[in-house]
């Protein structure tokens, strides 16, 4: 098949990770890709290295007429068989370019927002939560297809030893719903309880949340972690973060997936998760893989983290667990093979 895969946001995440992650997949199951990103992406150095694909760059507008007429005309020379796209903001000038194609137009959901997504033809959904979402909202069910998110690159596992002290981490946008608020007061907890560690915060101010640094500084100072806490910054090489950490926590208040969940555990890391949205379908059949702790309570994160920092050997077992997991549930051949499938079973519908 030719297939168009389409992101036009100019940032650095998880869902422009899934996006590079899809391009591979699809070629890796002997499809043509044109990939279509916008001209100031930071995508750049990663899209030069994936051998066989067809990129576009865009200045992308949503009232920009002239570039559906470019869109229509270099899909059309490509001969696209489908368009699938990763961003919805994308979703109204996409709509106009499938429908002079003729070609069914799919949308990557990433969270369960239905606006915009619902104009596609079919959703390919990160999660079984967002799909039974999107039911409820009227989507026809046979054109939902759930596919996870994946990792490129997995590791062997090795069980490593802990630093001394170990080395707590967490990384993400400073953003409200990622509770790192959570993870720093769980950690003045451990501090008060005179458990010896030491923690590392990967990340940035975000534009939409300037405050939340702020914040969180004045959280280490109520809880004297000045000592304890380490901010590092935009993480850009994940591998050396998570070779340099010894349990991973995700703290998030609202999580579609997390990507860096898979991230850590393809390294061999010890997960704690809050019971967020992605987390909780992830290791629903799996718990012996994580320890997970209620959303929003630092009183029951302090407490996993002291379990599991205080029983080396059952941590190391959860991590190699949740290694075996990754490995045959979230690697770009396995879902290659499911895109291949819902594509040919969504074909078959129309």
């Amino acid at each position: 098949m030719h297939i168009v895969n389409v992101m036009i946001s100019k940032t650095l995440g998880g869902v422009e990770q899934a996006f590079l992650d899809y391009n591979q997949a699809l070629l890796l199951a002997g499809n043509d890709v044109l990939s279509v990103v916008h001209k100031k992406t930071k995508l750049f150095d990663k899209l030069s290295i994936q051998k066989g694909l067809n990129v576009q760059y865009i200045n992308f507008n949503q009232f920009n007429y002239i570039l559906i007429w470019s869109l229509y005309k270099s899909f059309k020379q490509f001969k696209a068989d489908v368009i699938i796209t990763h961003s919805k903001k994308a979703v109204p000038i996409l709509r106009i370019v499938a429908s002079l194609l003729h070609v069914p137009l799919i949308g990557v959901s990433h969270n369960p927002k239905y606006k915009l997504v619902n104009k596609c033809d079919a959703i390919f959904s990160i999660t079984q939560y967002q799909k039974d979402i999107f039911i409820k909202q009227g989507f026809s069910a046979e054109s939902i297809f759930v596919i996870p998110n994946s990792i490129s690159d997995i590791k062997p596992y090795q069980k490593k030893e802990w630093h001394n002290p170990p080395i707590i981490g967490t990384m993400g946008r400073f953003d409200p719903m990622k509770g790192f608020d959570t993870y720093l007061k769980a950690l003045g907890i451990l501090k008060k309880q005179h458990i010896s560690f030491q923690a590392v915060l990967g990340g940035d101010i975000q534009k939409a949340y300037p405050e939340e640094k702020a914040k969180y500084l004045q959280i280490v100072a109520e809880n004297n972690l000045q000592d304890n806490v380490k901010f590092i910054g935009w993480v850009k090489n994940k591998e050396d973060f998570y070779k340099n950490i010894d349990v991973f926590v995700l703290s998030s208040n609202y999580e579609p997936f997390g990507i860096v969940l898979l991230e850590a555990m393809s390294m061999g890391i010890p997960i704690i998760s809050s019971d967020a949205e992605g987390p909780s379908e992830i290791f629903k059949d799996n718990q012996d893989c994580v320890s997970m702790f209620a959303k929003g309570d630092e009183f029951d994160l302090a407490e996993k983290l002291k379990t599991s920092l205080q029983n080396f050997e059952e941590t190391q077992n959860k991590a190699q667990r949740a290694w075996n997991l990754c490995s045959q549930k979230y690697t770009i051949p396995e879902i290659s093979r499911k895109l291949n499938t819902a594509l040919q079973k969504y074909k078959e519908l129309i």
